[in-house]
């Protein structure tokens, strides 16, 4: 085995705010621990972008790679890194229930091939929800355009049958991002109201901030690998809501008289479609929220873990830290020409 524990690391995804927001933080932790510079490489669409020129310009390798059309550019750019973390955020154009396992593969076969030292994947859906996992595909099958979720756990299979258990390191964030309620920004502004879904608001929720996720990220990735390879965290916030109670800290930390607004879940997925540009964006948000399917809200366990103390040494922000820490209500009410929200 190599020994090589420490080296530049390579961020795949960071053309959306959760790639973009790890890339930022890894190069600020190099800082805060006075660590030795280590390359950061960021793997975008459009090098021209804003978000591009911002990691850049933090001290970022930017490259613009199309992982479905240029594995041998991606081979040859994990060959100078020592470290993956795997992000997939279904929450651009370019990942699909179609394709979202196929790009994970891509990235794993190109990651055996440069020989990587540690992947640090990132999930959205625990094992820990009593749902089967789906099995695994044979290399020719196509997969199915079914769950999230199910292609998730696809991917997370096959890392595990490709990597020796010492070499991955699982980062499970479940649950309701805080960023994430921005979809409903424009409907409060037009409403006045905040939209819920009428028969769930009893149903706990975990959830979890962006800064906390990429910070924990940050941490195990300029750690030594065998500090983190083999184990598997789940980060959830310090508080379990219902939707319920997520609504009234949406509505106090807001500040402003505003109501909630009960419907079903049609028309919740409407407004999120509408807000979100993307209809398979909306399913997504719904499916990790818990909404999507029935059964998931009838079989999925909820717990909070003390995961996001222990990498970091903070418990992570609540909702109500975020509205107040993070200057949120300004992003609420800020107009926009656009109804598109990209993440």
């Amino acid at each position: 085995m190599n020994p090589i524990e420490k080296g530049p690391i390579f961020v795949s995804g960071a053309y959306g705010d959760k790639g973009c927001a790890i890339v930022k933080t890894l190069l600020e932790t190099l800082e805060l621990l006075h660590l030795d510079t280590q390359s950061v490489y960021a793997s975008v669409i459009d090098g021209d972008s804003l978000s591009a020129q911002e990691m850049s310009s933090s001290g970022a390798i930017t490259l613009s790679l199309n992982v479905f059309e240029n594995y041998a550019d991606i081979v040859d750019t994990l060959k100078k890194v020592v470290k993956l973390i795997l992000v997939i955020d279904p929450l651009n154009k370019r990942i699909t229930r179609d394709n979202l396992f196929q790009y994970g593969k891509i990235l794993i076969d190109a990651a055996i091939e440069a020989d990587i030292q540690h992947i640090i994947f990132l999930t959205p859906f625990s094992e820990l929800d009593l749902l089967s996992p789906p099995s695994m595909p044979s290399v020719n099958q196509k997969q199915p355009s079914a769950s999230y979720r199910s292609q998730f756990m696809l991917v997370q299979a096959y890392l595990q049958s490709a990597f020796s258990k010492e070499k991955i390191t699982l980062l499970c964030y479940p649950g309701i991002l805080h960023q994430h309620l921005l979809v409903f920004k424009d409907y409060i502004q037009q409403h006045n109201a905040f939209p819920l879904p009428d028969k769930y608001l009893e149903n706990s929720v975990e959830s979890s901030n962006l800064n906390d996720i990429a910070r924990a990220a940050a941490y195990i990735a300029h750690s030594p690998t065998s500090r983190h390879g083999g184990k598997d965290y789940k980060l959830t916030g310090p508080q379990l809501l219902t939707l319920r109670e997520v609504g009234s800290n949406v509505l106090h930390g807001l500040g402003r008289d505003i109501q909630v607004d009960t419907m079903d879940i049609q028309r919740l997925r409407q407004i999120l479609a509408h807000s979100i540009g993307n209809q398979d964006h909306a399913d997504f948000l719904l499916e990790i929220w818990g909404l999507q399917q029935q059964q998931q809200i009838v079989g999925r366990r909820f717990e909070i873990t003390r995961d996001m103390e222990a990498l970091t040494g903070q418990s992570g922000k609540t909702l109500l830290e975020y509205f107040q820490d993070d200057n949120a209500c300004n992003k609420f009410e800020s107009s926009s020409s656009s109804k598109r929200i990209i993440f």
